[in-house]
């Protein structure tokens, strides 16, 4: 049996050779290629044919802050509906009613904020 193993520089040669003469391609696939290619490429329209063009869509939240008034006014109001429902949560008759008897000493300004800390 011979051995059939090749060395480095064996290789080296291959690749040499390789390398200063590529094949050419087939006739048959450089005509595909162009085939592809045509197929591939915009088609010019016929002259004084109009292209219909859609306007750009704007996005949901775009139009939403163009019609309050700007991004500042829809976060301005956005802060003011939290603190409305916190304060729908949070009872506010101790604070009023510590306000209308005029001692500050037992004023609690936020009366039910251990319910927002307990764990559980």
């Amino acid at each position: 049996m011979t051995d059939r193993t090749m060395t480095e520089q064996d290789l080296d040669r291959l690749f040499a050779a390789a390398r200063t003469s590529p094949p050419p391609p087939s006739e048959d696939f450089m005509a595909r290629v162009l085939a592809d290619a045509l197929e591939a490429q915009p088609r010019a329209l016929a002259p004084g044919v109009a292209v219909p063009v859609r306007p750009p869509r704007r996005r949901f939240w775009a139009v939403l802050s163009a019609g309050f008034g700007g991004t500042g006014v829809l976060a301005g109001l956005a802060s003011v509906a939290v603190l409305g429902l916190f304060f729908g949560y949070a009872d506010p008759t101790g604070l009023t009613d510590s306000l209308l008897s005029g001692s500050s000493s037992d004023l609690e300004m936020v009366p039910v904020a251990s319910l927002f800390l307990t764990e559980g």
